[in-house]
């Protein structure tokens, strides 16, 4: 069950602008974009009709709230719980704050800026638990997206890089070191005998700065969002090497993090914001919706991304760069329980490539626990149950072809990456 917090002020620990700066993303405050305004501006594209599911509670004890997102597509349920006018639906005024870069984001969180915000589904579990400078007690009752990301590599390369070993020397673009693409291409590089830390050169950047990157030599692959694996092949830099849902089906990418101190200072609130984005999320996994969710989001007010790219995305029709025409309805998918098995596995790669700090992790109690007091499942549930979404636990995840058991992690790492 998640700890709350009782505390009025967020658990701020001294942040080190150095140390983000060497996690990647350039924490400038230049990076940062103007806020997007309230929720539910207006757009040249006329929103469909959305019929709530839910009503909003009674008793709201805040109604103005601050979220921070990146603009992608894992960050669809968020941003489109304001173009459709849902939050406004359960009560809440809400400003989107935009950010382009995840170091920014994660400074502006821990700062106490945001009450909410999008991350990466690592950041909320290493910024709860201090494992690099910056804490703040955190919830994560959401993850925003499964799958949605892939590898891809430089049209150079077409025909030379067909399985993990084939990146050898190579140079291999990445978002963040907490998040699911550092940790699961370090793992898929290690299952084809490499050292991705001696063998393979891997770079932190920017996601917005990768297709150019990859498109003029500066990198010869990355993995990252689908949006920009889309990009790179509609721009001719790029094939689709494997997307990442095939190393793992149903992965977690992004995640909804709400600081403890606000969701325990603001309950009805809080539940009026699960509500909100739950609601957004499920409607958007509805393949009758994906087409208008992408034209939607395409528009400058929200995303603001090419509607050729998101449409291919999230309807998952798409070419991959080899010149095949693919047909994946499970691109991407937004159910947004978090399952326990997800964070044991985040936690678990994060202690195995060295990014727990001084703290360490063995038995299945030491995982769950680390898990449990971040992972909001309880409320979740509660807001998924009623919206029709899925609640039950999964017991096992298959990664890299071999079954990830919560209860016993080292079993996989003794199959795959030793």
């Amino acid at each position: 069950m998640h700890r709350s917090s009782a505390a009025a002020v967020p658990s701020v620990r001294a942040l080190t602008r150095r140390r983000l700066v060497g996690l990647g993303a350039g924490a400038s405050a230049a990076a940062l974009l103007a806020a997007c305004g309230r929720a539910g501006s207006s757009s040249a594209v006329h929103a469909p009709e959305f019929e709530p599911a839910l009503p909003a509670p009674d008793g709201l004890e805040q109604r103005d709230i601050t979220i921070g997102f990146v603009p992608i597509t894992c960050s669809s349920p968020i941003v489109n719980a304001a173009a459709l006018n849902i939050y406004e639906h359960y009560g809440l005024n809400v400003t989107l704050r935009r950010f382009t870069g995840w170091a920014e984001l994660w400074i502006a969180y821990v700062a106490g800026e945001l009450d909410a915000t999008q991350f990466l589904a690592p950041m909320p579990l290493a910024i709860h638990h201090g494992f690099a400078d910056g804490q703040r007690d955190t919830r994560l009752p959401y993850v925003t997206n499964i799958n949605g990301n892939g590898i891809s590599v430089s049209q150079e390369l077409q025909g030379q890089v067909e399985g993990p070993e084939d990146f050898a020397g190579l140079r291999l673009g990445l978002p963040f070191d907490y998040s699911v693409h550092n940790l699961l291409s370090r793992d898929y590089l290690a299952s084809g005998g490499l050292n991705p830390d001696e063998d393979v050169d891997l770079r932190i950047m920017r996601p917005a700065d990768m297709v150019t990157a990859l498109s003029v030599g500066q990198i010869d692959a990355f993995c990252l969002p689908d949006q920009f694996n889309q990009r790179a092949v509609a721009e001719g830099a790029g094939f689709i090497h494997t997307l990442t849902k095939d190393l793992w089906a149903d992965h977690p990418c992004c995640s909804f993090a709400v600081a403890d101190d606000f969701a325990a200072a603001n309950p009805n609130t809080y539940t009026a914001l699960l509500r909100a984005i739950g609601d957004s999320a499920l409607y958007i996994d509805d393949p009758d919706h994906r087409a208008d969710t992408a034209s939607l989001m395409a528009q400058p007010a929200y995303l603001g991304l090419p509607e050729p790219v998101l449409t291919a995305v999230l309807t998952g029709e798409f070419p991959d760069g080899t010149g095949q025409e693919r047909s994946v309805p499970d691109r991407i998918g937004f159910q947004p329980y978090p399952h326990e098995s997800y964070g044991v596995w985040m936690v678990d790669a994060m202690q195995r490539w060295g990014l727990t700090g001084d703290q360490s992790f063995s038995t299945a109690q030491d995982y769950s626990a680390a898990v449990g007091e971040v992972f909001d499942a309880e409320a979740a549930r509660e807001v998924l149950g009623e919206l029709g979404g899925v609640t039950e636990e999964r017991s096992a995840e298959t990664v890299l072809g071999e079954t990830f058991r919560p209860q016993n992690p080292a079993e996989w790492n003794e199959q795959v990456t030793q």
